[in-house]
């Protein structure tokens, strides 16, 4: 992979530090920061590691144009929402028993970007965190997602923060809530501040259930909200390693992802299985769309080149395969993520085999 030589991205524990090489600052403008991350995506729903179904071709586009890693996962968990270690490890950059307990801290001491600059070293993670590097680094720093589950102290630390489980199909509860949020903010940055860079955080709450889908997109995968009796010959394929039940306890029997699915539940059927991929692909060509208009966004103000884009998912999910649905278990799906960079100075369709994980053991 090469790089500028005006400067490298490190992605260390999912915290991108800019180093810049160069004498001046008049010398170099620096690169703007695109970090997009999606909820309970298998990176087996994505044309770039195999898929040929689900409609993507905003991430596609960013795998043909940057490098995708093929053996990305996640360290494991301390908790049935594995999506709490995935995000806290990347906000602080801490390995995953180094981040247990920290979801739930809240701190006293201060309340505002500002604050924080002021901390010193010992005061970790916070001084470490993603929004609080960039900051110190003099970043415009945004952040739209899910409340609550990538470290509260780091989450409002960032310029500009939203908030809200976006599960649904209407715009206003979809996806689309987020994609307005970053559209806004990019709006804004370019009229009050066009030379400022930033550091966008865009996460989106969906493929993660209720996998609620526009009716329009549904159609195109045979899917429903109310589970059908037999299989929609539009609905996607039963997983190749699909089994009706899994064949031994795996100690999240009883499990909320297992168990309490709406649209699933217990069933393993083959109706229900292929209805809830293809709500789930659904759900993700709606997220693929919402990244196409940020793309679209950040060429039309002129930014688009001097971004570095990360898409990566905080999970894998079972949906079907070896008899599960959920996230809580060491099968590929589960614990295999979806990882895409690209940006100036990295080789084009390139597929790194390499193992790599969402953070260093720091």
């Amino acid at each position: 992979m090469k790089i500028n030589n005006l400067f490298k991205l490190f992605l260390i524990g999912g915290t991108l530090v800019t180093l810049i090489q160069c004498q001046s600052e008049k010398e170099i403008k620096k690169p703007n920061i695109l970090f997009i991350i999606t909820d309970d995506q298998s990176p087996y729903s994505l044309k770039a590691y195999g898929n040929k179904i689900c409609h993507t071709p905003n991430i596609d586009r960013l795998a043909e144009e940057g490098i995708t890693f093929m053996s990305s996962y996640i360290m494991g968990s301390w908790v049935s929402a594995v999506c709490v270690p995935s995000r806290t490890q990347i906000m602080t950059g801490r390995s995953l028993w180094r981040t247990v307990g920290l979801p739930q801290a809240k701190s006293p001491d201060y309340n505002s970007p500002e604050e924080a600059n002021a901390l010193t070293p010992t005061d970790a993670p916070e001084y470490y965190s993603m929004p609080a590097v960039f900051n110190r680094a003099g970043y415009l720093t945004f952040r739209t997602c899910k409340p609550s589950t990538s470290y509260d102290n780091a989450d409002k630390l960032f310029t500009y923060n939203y908030e809200k489980w976006c599960v649904y199909s209407e715009d206003d509860r979809g996806s689309k809530w987020h994609g307005d949020r970053a559209i806004e903010f990019l709006e804004m940055r370019n009229s009050q501040m066009p030379d400022q860079p930033f550091l966008m955080y865009l996460g989106f709450s969906h493929p993660h259930d209720p996998r609620h889908g526009k009716e329009e997109i549904y159609e195109k995968y045979g899917a429903s909200d109310e589970p059908p009796e037999i299989p929609n010959p539009k609905a996607p394929p039963l997983p190749v390693n699909y089994l009706p039940e899994h064949p031994f306890k795996h100690g999240n029997d009883d499990g909320r992802d297992e168990t309490r699915v709406q649209g699933v539940m217990a069933n393993r059927d083959e109706a229900t299985i292929r209805n809830e991929l293809g709500r789930q692909y659904a759900c993700i060509e709606n997220v693929d769309i919402q990244i196409g208009r940020v793309l679209k966004k950040l060429d039309e103000i002129g930014e688009l080149e001097n971004t570095y884009i990360f898409f990566t998912g905080d999970n894998g999910i079972a949906v079907g395969s070896h008899g599960l649905m959920g996230k809580q278990n060491l099968y590929e799906h589960s614990w295999r993520v979806p990882l895409i960079v690209k940006g100036q100075g990295i080789d084009t369709g390139v597929r790194a085999t390499g193992n790599v994980y969402f953070s260093d053991n720091v």
